[in-house]
């Protein structure tokens, strides 16, 4: 059986549901960001809010008074200047939440969604994906839905509300949100933009990536870690890539660093290509370029030796640059420093002997790399149960006998150096996933990577010890929305608002005949159209009877109604059918509903009964 009315204590439920949607709508954008403990107390206030509602419970105001002033104080407990924007967005998520524990009326829910719709947009700051622009939708239809269910329910005071009609609220909700969709893009297109956000808060984010220093075992964290790194449009290329960051020279046994600092002398030449960088504000200050760089297009950006590009701060937001770099390339250098040879006292005799070992048949140095990184295959890749101890390369190399990218290539260059060859960690980005439909490479953290660069007759060789990296399969639609979304909303500043605007020219119309025949045509089918529609006009119901009524020679005055036009007749044959007419026509048209056959035949009926009455 179908519903056919919704009481009005089941509309307050409907209502109330609503709204908790329309909440958890921005809280499931930001709570991966906020405090756990903030996102459990609006679960938790959540829960609370619908048990109180269904037992008709509700706080008294210096309750929620009190419960807020604590609440809110929480997330200000340990801040700093630099994360003030966090704790805010914390203490609004609480405010929030805390709204559904009182009594709510209307201006209650108000105040609900005018909170929730700033929490969306403040969701904005950490992630700005297509998934947002759905959160948006939905908001807009529920919000709409839920106020002109508030305001029917308020405006009309009726028991019941027929299960009809709140379809039609929710049709109409959905109605205003799409026709509100194309005004919006318009407002999108048109407005001014700014070469730089008119209000640009920063806040800390959690980087990830490579600094100056790099303990072994800490890039398996950032292996782990399956968050967009950057997309660089490009094409395809058939070779494994290396996204070069930053290299190191100085290890002390349990951590590498950067201190070689000169200036680059090395001569490189190969195959040239460009590509554009979208990255993400979650590294350090180094830029991640294509391995060998060439050149790099960014203000603030600065070289380093060697190859690597840094910036004099943070990103804190989303950053765009262009890059031209070597593939297939030869990096030759007359002479290198003196630290790429360095070996830490920490490095025992076992690794000595075993380098000695593995390279005995080795005649050349390129033979000597060849034969480390082919032992080295031996050892399994993990990112799980990684060595440790006061010597952690030794661990790696005799115990555990496996590791990841860290643990190869140190060993590697340490059997390197021991063996008189000058040698480097580099650490970056390997592979990515290739987008058919956009040309672009997707760089995850996942991809993190540090491999090794030898010194070998004046020339730098690169070598990976550890191997391939096996990647999961990316779904190639959702990274197709991500281009989409990334390249028309995104890239979306005010270069192309003035490229749009200089490719907009007004047509030349060379007027024809032809075109001027299909004017003429065109015009006179909306002059024959416009005088049907008078005629048709005039054969309305109503206007038959005033024209009936005139031939009769009583004619009605613009200001009289029906009835006073019809009491004020003399004749009374003609005043009798005439009120007879109008009695009819009021019963039907007055009620605001469509006439039925039947209805429209009567009235036609008593018209030619009227205008075949003579006038005495």
């Amino acid at each position: 059986m179908l519903l056919q009315f919704i009481n009005q204590s089941k509309a307050q439920n409907i209502i109330f549901m609503l709204s908790i949607t329309i909440a958890l709508i921005p809280f499931t954008a930001i709570f991966s960001y906020i405090s756990t403990y903030v996102n459990f107390i609006f679960l938790l206030i959540v829960i609370v809010s619908i048990f109180l509602h269904i037992k008709k419970i509700f706080l008294p105001v210096w309750l929620l008074n009190f419960i807020s002033i604590g609440l809110i104080i929480m997330p200000f407990l340990s801040f700093s200047l630099e994360d003030i924007l966090l704790p805010s967005i914390e203490a609004l998520t609480l405010i929030l939440s805390i709204r559904f524990l009182s009594k709510k009326s209307s201006r209650e829910y108000l105040q609900i969604y005018l909170l929730s719709l700033l929490l969306l947009g403040s969701s904005s700051l950490f992630n700005i994906s297509w998934i947002f622009l759905i959160r948006v939708l939905l908001m807009l239809v529920f919000t709409i839905f839920a106020i002109l269910l508030l305001t029917y329910m308020k405006e009309v005071k009726e028991d019941f509300i027929n299960f009809e009609k709140f379809i039609n609220l929710f049709k109409v909700a959905i109605f205003i949100s799409v026709v509100s969709v194309p005004l919006s893009a318009l407002f999108f297109i048109i407005l001014p933009r700014t070469p730089v956000p008119l209000m640009d808060i920063g806040f800390s984010k959690t980087k990830t990536g490579f600094s100056s220093t790099v303990n072994l075992g800490s890039v398996s964290d950032i292996e782990e870690d399956k968050t967009i790194i950057m997309r660089v449009k490009m094409e395809r290329l058939s070779q494994e890539l290396y996204w070069r960051v930053i290299t190191f020279d100085n290890f002390d046994g349990k951590r590498w660093h950067k201190r070689v600092s000169e200036k680059d002398s090395a001569t490189i030449y190969g195959e040239k290509i460009n590509y554009n960088v979208t990255l993400e504000p979650l590294t350090e200050q180094y830029l991640p370029v294509l391995d060998y760089p060439l050149k790099i297009y960014m203000p603030d950006a600065a070289l380093e030796y060697p190859g690597i590009y840094r910036m004099k701060f943070s990103p804190e937001k989303t950053i765009k640059y262009s890059a031209t770099s070597f593939v297939n390339y030869h990096l030759k250098e007359a002479s290198v420093s003196s630290a790429y040879l360095e070996i830490p006292e920490i490095v025992s005799e076992k690794i000595i002997n075993l380098t000695q070992k593995i390279t005995s048949q080795a005649l050349s140095k390129k033979e000597i790399a060849e034969s480390i990184l082919k032992y080295l295959t031996n050892y399994q890749y993990t990112l799980k149960d990684l060595p440790t101890g006061d010597n952690p390369v030794e661990d790696f190399l005799f115990n555990k006998k496996k590791g990841n990218c860290e643990y190869f290539a140190t060993a590697m260059a340490l059997m390197l150096r021991i063996k008189g060859i000058p040698s480097r960690v580099v650490g970056g980005f390997k592979g990515g996933t290739y987008n058919e439909f956009g040309g672009y490479y997707i760089v995850r953290a996942s991809d993190a990577h540090l491999w090794v660069e030898a010194w070998i007759d004046g020339q730098w060789h690169r070598f990976d010890p550890s191997g391939k990296m096996y990647r999961t399969h990316e779904s190639v639609i959702f990274h197709l929305i991500d281009y989409l979304w990334n390249n028309i909303v995104l890239d979306y500043d005010i270069k192309a608002q003035f490229k749009l605007a200089k490719s907009i020219k007004i047509p030349k119309i060379k007027i024809t005949r032809e075109i001027l025949l299909i004017i003429l045509a065109t015009g006179i089918f909306y002059g024959f159209l416009k005088i049907y529609q008078y005629f048709n006009k005039k054969r309305d119901l109503l206007n038959r009877f005033f024209s009936i009524m005139e031939k009769k020679g009583f004619e009605r005055k613009k200001y009289e109604g029906l009835e006073e036009f019809v009491s004020k007749i003399d004749n009374s044959e003609i005043k009798l059918k005439a009120e007879k007419f109008v009695k009819e026509y009021e019963k039907i048209y007055f009620k605001d509903r469509e006439i039925s056959k039947e209805e429209h035949k009567k009235l036609k009926a008593l018209l030619e009964e009227l205008n075949e009455t003579r006038k005495n």
